[in-house]
């Protein structure tokens, strides 16, 4: 009976055991991983958000204008693409200041490149490229959009800054369109080129000064290694683990002011380097690009798996304007809406750019059958991500942007005067990540911890049913036996078996009666 009672107790142990680790290990977990993700000073996921210690790919495709004579007399572009130009990407937030009484962070941003051959698949960027000279080709846009009136004054400034151009296209080094700079000459005296020239000084971001009066102009130069001026605010998430990353401050302000309606000046999401974690298809993941003035919606689409981890599958695009009427305000004014997936940046970025998806993938046809040379693709052009949703790690992105600008014919500009009408695609980047293995492993230790702890719980549940059946039986049947009579067997002794039991001879006494001899004669 001892043994029986240890056996249902321990069953009922393990039972109760079972249970509390079924019902209080995802919470326990779920607790962990909300103390993880606070941007608490001297914490691990603080010093990989301030300087994570892998590069990002960074990724750039040129498109080489193969018919440029041509397209001075009107015809269709034809563009070839060039690359990609790979770089290792190190992004660095510098200057962090906390301010306790609004759980915030505050800090700066220095984005550095570092070109790769190995991964360039060839390219060395001294290629030769015929590329449109874009700043140029922004101030001739630029005044036609704004002031076309001044158009006669920014074709004199042309000629003397850039030693009158033949042609608006120029021939030049990939590294030298990317990096290194094109010349831009201020040293001249005459009143156009000294008026323009004082307006790029105090308008153009992409300067680096090469001299007195001289600089040189490029896609990226003026932005590798230097600290970005505008400063950014992001909560903390040590009060609301949801909280965490979300945009409060760009640039001093609480949102931005370039767009007609607050809920596109607003900054929807955290800054892009991180997200809240224990999310599920039923949630969005935003974020607030400044480099794009606006922030970015990314949707569930399909369960995925990246390397080895089970992941959710999102994907982002720039919206469609003309017909979302949330979307309107980023229109250039109301009867100028681009059509779908594209995204008018000039407010942003104080240049005529018009932003896509590469190869204008999941654009309008009409936008495709003006240049001649560009093959959308899903699997290459699409901006998607796969998260890891329980803890919001993205084991792979690709944030991919195309960078385009209109032509048209310009009467008054007489480098444009015979040009066709087309949305030109000058080079699209990606910026992406596949975490390596290091970083995958780390995540994995997790869902490692919940299969063990899945795995016993299940054990001990089971078993402390199977124990307690098992006590149950063997008191039932010990209950069956004590209530049975113990009969046994006695067989007389015999010679016939040896077996058989002997038993002592009985002796027994016959008690005879005398009666009376008056009875018997009845």
């Amino acid at each position: 009976m001892v043994s029986i009672k240890k056996l249902g107790i321990g069953g009922g142990v393990m039972f109760v055991l079972g249970i509390v680790i079924w019902c209080g290990f995802p919470s326990l977990i779920r607790s962990q991983i909300k103390k993880a993700i606070m941007l608490k000073p001297g914490s691990e996921i603080r010093d990989m958000w301030s300087n994570f210690p892998l590069p990002l790919d960074f990724k750039i495709y040129m498109f080489n204008i193969t018919n440029a004579d041509e397209i001075v007399q009107g015809q269709k572009p034809k563009v070839q693409e060039v690359g990609p130009f790979f770089y290792d990407e190190y992004k660095v937030k510098l200057d962090l200041l906390d301010r306790e009484d609004e759980d915030s962070v505050e800090y700066s941003m220095k984005s550095t490149w570092f070109f790769n051959p190995k991964k360039s698949n060839g390219l060395t960027g001294d290629e030769d490229m015929v590329f449109p000279h874009l700043m140029i080709l922004g101030m001739a846009m630029m005044t036609l959009r704004d002031k076309p009136a001044a158009m006669p004054i920014v074709g004199k400034a042309v000629d003397s800054i850039f030693h009158k151009p033949a042609s608006l296209f120029v021939k030049a080094k990939a590294k030298d369109i990317l990096f290194d700079g094109l010349p831009v000459d201020c040293t001249v005296k005459d009143f156009a080129g000294a008026a323009v020239c004082n307006l790029l000084k105090t308008e153009a971001k992409d300067l680096v000064k090469d001299g007195e009066d001289r600089y040189k102009f490029s896609l990226f130069g003026g932005k590798n290694g230097t600290i970005a001026p505008e400063r950014m605010k992001v909560l903390r998430g040590t009060k609301n683990f949801k909280d965490v990353g979300r945009v409060l401050e760009w640039n001093g302000k609480p949102a931005l002011d370039i767009w007609p309606e607050d809920h596109c000046n607003a900054y929807n999401g955290t800054d892009s380097t991180i997200f809240a974690p224990l999310f599920g298809p039923d949630d969005d993941i935003v974020s607030f690009g400044y480099e794009i003035c606006r922030s970015i919606s990314a949707h569930y689409r399909h369960h995925s798996k990246v390397k080895g981890v089970n992941t959710l599958h999102y994907t982002a695009d720039l919206g469609d304007m003309s017909k979302n009427e949330e979307e309107k305000c980023f229109c250039p004014t109301p009867d100028t809406c681009l059509t779908r997936n594209l995204y008018d940046m000039t407010k942003c970025v104080g240049a005529p750019i018009i932003g896509s998806p590469p190869h204008f993938y999941d654009c309008e046809k009409n936008w495709l059958d003006l240049v001649d040379g560009l093959h959308p693709n899903q699997e290459d052009h699409e901006m998607d991500m796969d998260f890891e949703p329980m803890t919001a790690t993205p084991i792979r992105a690709h944030k991919r942007l195309q960078f385009n600008m209109f032509i048209q014919p310009i009467a008054k500009f007489k480098l444009m005067k015979t040009f066709p009408e087309a949305l030109l695609p000058l080079f699209w980047v990606e910026e992406g990540i596949l975490l390596d293995d290091e970083f995958v492993n780390k995540v994995k230790v997790v869902f490692k911890a919940m299969a063990v702890v899945n795995f016993l719980k299940w054990l001990l549940v089971l078993g402390g049913i199977g124990m307690g059946v098992a006590a149950g039986v063997l008191h039932y049947k010990s209950r069956q036996s004590s209530g049975k009579l113990d009969i046994t067997k006695v067989t007389p002794k015999n010679g016939s078996s040896k077996t058989e039991k002997s038993w002592p001879p009985m002796h027994i006494n016959t008690i005879s009666a005398s009666v009376p001899a008056n009875l018997d004669k009845n």
